[in-house]
């Protein structure tokens, strides 16, 4: 692919993006770098530096509150990745979650089939439906290469999963434990998007923040709220932001694969969302 323009509708992808599930609500955070990503390759697309766009997406619609976030595509059928979305869910305006997630993915089926794209992307589908949190994903990647995380290729065929209530509430609930006590003892946090070395450093931050949710560390905030959540987001990612800088970290290249303005936002249990700048002060409902 060097040298040759993508085709219309290729892969780009945001640096990172990632989701923490709690008894306090979702919380779902990104840089603002967008890169390409191909089988066994990551390419950075613009100069870092000025960066401001939000690869996460608002939806309240169908009893559902919370967030839709992408990695892997900046463009859709010649419309930004971000615009397709929106459109998207405008028109499947008041449905539920689960039928909003299987109609992405069959009209992102349809689409990789009938332009015959070759991309990775990545959907992450985060919030609260009837006071309950829910993680969903819908993607068509094969999984990392072993030897560098880079993405395999690709299919066509999207697959639509209910992550946490199909996956990980049936591996972890104890016996007559309810989903609500298992969420008071623990977090569950995802990420894609650039992963070699973000992935590593991000579950280090994780079982950081394991001691601060379960019982605390002296001297450090505790994370005991929605808000106290969506801040150790934001320091996680401004970390590995700070990381692959050239000019503050230790990464070599210019510009770097994760960059621009840190996202967060959050939506309790109640459906409030909020937005959560670097100033803790100035976090806001939206």
């Amino acid at each position: 692919m060097q040298g040759r323009a993508p085709p219309r509708g290729y892969a780009g992808l945001v640096g990172l993006l990632a989701v923490d599930v709690s008894a306090f609500g979702v919380v779902m955070s990104a840089d603002s770098q967008p890169i390409e990503a191909l089988g066994g390759q990551t390419r950075v697309l613009t100069k870092q530096g000025g960066l401001t766009r939000c690869p996460i997406v608002i939806r309240n619609e169908g009893g559902f509150a919370g967030f839709t976030g992408y990695v892997g595509t900046e463009e859709i059928d010649g419309s930004p990745t971000r615009d397709w979305l929106t459109a998207f869910g405008l028109r499947h305006a008041g449905v539920s979650l689960a039928d909003y997630a299987a109609a992405l993915g069959r009209e992102l089926t349809a689409v990789w089939k009938a332009l015959g794209l070759q991309s990775v992307v990545e959907i992450l589908i985060s919030g609260v439906e009837s006071r309950d949190v829910r993680f969903w994903y819908v993607r068509n990647s094969q999984g990392l290469n072993d030897h560098d995380w880079t993405y395999k290729p690709p299919k066509q065929d999207f697959d639509v999963v209910d992550d946490l209530d199909g996956r990980y509430m049936p591996r972890d609930l104890q016996p007559g434990q309810t989903k609500e006590e298992l969420l008071r003892e623990r977090t569950y946090s995802f990420r894609q998007g650039v992963l070699l070395p973000a992935a590593p450093v991000f579950d280090a931050f994780s079982q950081i923040l394991a001691m601060l949710y379960t019982h605390g560390v002296d001297g450090f905030e505790p994370v005991g709220s929605l808000d106290d959540l969506a801040y150790f987001a934001r320091q996680r990612m401004e970390f590995l932001k700070r990381l692959s800088s050239k000019k503050h970290g230790i990464y070599t290249k210019s510009p770097a694969p994760l960059g621009g303005e840190v996202h967060v936002l959050g939506v309790d249990r109640a459906g409030v969302m909020k937005t959560y700048p670097k100033i803790r002060a100035q976090a806001k409902v939206i």
